[in-house]
């Protein structure tokens, strides 16, 4: 890290690491696989990408401080409801950290075709790229023409994708190599009655899956009024499946505490 971490944002790291690990144990559990949720919750000013970035830092290269072991199919998908809003996270979790370097940190725009995701990097998306009309969410259907590639047919054609934006999250999800985590930031967002009803589906669909999609495994949510965020986990569980691992809190009072003067 760049930054050294206040004594609340290392308590805050080390506890979103313990519950992180503990959903991954939970998800790949043979008998009882479940699903699960963590909530952040701090205030204004206490530094929730820079903790954020202490995390994603440590689930890829692993941390001595927080005896952490790296995942080696660690993949992140960071979400939120605004472009803009991912361009300052993108461009804070590289300034927080220095092994989060650009390339690691990935704008999904078209063209992106990919058939999974690739672990050790973080996919920046946002409801705009999963909406009906996008050019992420256009699918084709591969046929015995196309080229062939890595074992994968592949479209020829520039304007078509051989995989949807869809297909590729849930074929990531589906590989047992790999552990998908998804960060919903500023979460309360994506489920506000304020917002549109086809973004609503669209965070809604993406957290609890439906007919024709895979849920997400692990989902940490990341917001100053994290209330919403858990009443909207309980919303979007409909199978009763998904695991709420106890809240990370930040205390307003310590962040205030550790100001000087």
């Amino acid at each position: 890290m760049k930054f050294t971490l206040n004594d609340y944002q290392a308590v805050a790291v080390g506890d979103l690491l313990a519950a992180l690990g503990r959903a991954k144990k939970l998800y790949f559990d043979d008998d009882d696989p479940q699903e699960t949720s963590v909530a952040l919750t701090a205030p204004t000013g206490a530094g929730k990408t820079v903790i954020a970035a202490a995390v994603i830092e440590a689930l890829f290269f692993g941390s001595d401080r927080f005896d952490f072991a790296p995942d080696p199919g660690a993949v992140v998908i960071w979400f939120s409801d605004d472009p803009n809003l991912n361009d300052q996270s993108r461009f804070r979790l590289m300034q927080a950290s220095e092994k989060l370097t650009w390339d690691r940190l990935v704008h999904v725009r078209p063209p992106f075709a990919m058939r999974q995701l690739e672990p050790g990097k973080v996919y920046f998306l946002n409801t705009q790229r999963l909406s009906k009309t996008s050019l992420l969410t256009r699918g084709y259907v591969v046929s015995d023409t196309d080229v062939e590639l890595e074992g994968f047919k592949t479209a020829a054609p520039p304007d078509q994708l051989a995989w949807n934006i869809w297909a590729t999250v849930d074929n990531t999800i589906q590989d047992d190599d790999l552990t998908v985590y998804f960060v919903l930031d500023e979460a309360h967002r994506g489920f506000d009655n304020q917002t549109s009803s086809d973004r609503t589906t669209i965070v809604r669909r993406l957290v609890a899956g439906d007919k024709m999609r895979f849920a997400m495994p692990i989902v940490l949510g990341i917001s100053a009024t994290i209330g919403r965020f858990k009443q909207a986990m309980d919303t979007a569980d409909a199978r009763g499946t998904r695991r709420a691992l106890p809240d990370v809190v930040v205390e307003p009072s310590r962040v205030q505490a550790s100001r000087p003067g």
